[in-house]
């Protein structure tokens, strides 16, 4: 089921505030990527400025007119040579698919063409529970709005094994605004066998719910990702662009300019398997 509409305002505010927990996007520090001529390839976005070099985009675009970003400059970068760009008060972008090499500091074009993948405006919310006999209904309709949700969500994150808290829908919204009662699907996790938790939880919520058990705690999470933001990163040779915990998926997300086997295998063993996942921007051309 794919999450597409938001709940009311004062709900939306707060179920943020306890879900992605993402670090804003930041100008890449780290270690050299080395001297070799690797060529990495990737879907960017290329800014173009006045008095500043082109720049590959990093961690996010702010959605201003022209667009504005921090990134890596480009070297070769030619506009003539690649469709699709837009311009106003002097300053041009787009999305493109580039093959070059990068040394750490710059990337250095070798093919620029239109974009190879069809971003979608992010991964899908899933419940992970089979779909109970007589589908996803509301045991007591009078718990299940959205003050109860946000109530529910309030408790729950009190629990010492608290491991994450997201909404799914029983059917897919077609329209912005609150949602029946009944219609939203509570999804809760824990470190902990959840079923002392359901008697508690069905005193605050009376809507469709979902338990799972998960590895590692929320907690467990943000720590890595701040110990990960104050320099561990750096240490493990990654560059990064901004990161968020994943509820759903019980990890922390990372983005991060390139990634290398050495660096995979440090994140790993410094935090178990699973508990980050890497996502670079660029990623080494097949042999």
């Amino acid at each position: 089921m794919r999450v597409s509409a938001k709940l009311s305002s004062g709900a939306v505010v707060l179920l943020l505030l306890g879900s992605a927990c993402a670090d804003p996007p930041a100008e890449p520090a780290g270690p050299s990527a080395g001297s070799d001529q690797t060529r990495y390839q990737g879907d960017v976005f290329v800014l173009d400025e006045p008095d500043r070099e082109p720049v590959m985009c990093l961690g996010g675009v702010a959605e201003s007119f022209p667009p504005q970003c921090a990134g890596i400059p480009i070297v070769g970068w030619d506009w003539s040579a690649v469709e699709g760009e837009e311009t106003a008060s002097n300053t041009t972008w787009g999305s493109f698919h580039v093959v070059g090499t990068y040394d750490g500091d710059t990337f250095s074009v070798l093919e620029a063409g239109p974009p190879q993948v069809e971003h979608s405006r992010g991964d899908p919310v899933d419940t992970p529970c089979p779909e109970p006999d007589g589908g996803w209904t509301a045991p007591d309709p009078t718990k299940a709005s959205e003050n109860d949700l946000l109530d529910l969500m309030r408790a729950v994150q009190d629990a010492p094994d608290f491991a994450g808290f997201w909404i799914d829908y029983v059917e897919e919204p077609f329209m912005e605004g609150p949602i029946e009662p009944g219609g939203i699907i509570a999804n809760v996790a824990f470190t902990t066998d959840v079923d002392p938790h359901a008697a508690g939880i069905r005193e605050i919520w009376g809507g469709p719910i979902c338990l799972v058990q998960h590895e590692r705690t929320y907690e467990e999470l943000r720590r890595i990702q701040r110990e990960l933001s104050d320099g561990a990163a750096a240490e493990l040779g990654l560059e990064v662009t901004g990161s968020g915990v994943s509820q759903q998926d019980n990890r922390v997300e990372v983005g991060v300019v390139v990634a290398s086997e050495a660096a995979l295998a440090a994140v790993d063993d410094r935090y178990g398997d699973g508990a980050v996942l890497l996502m670079p921007e660029l990623e080494p051309v097949p042999a």
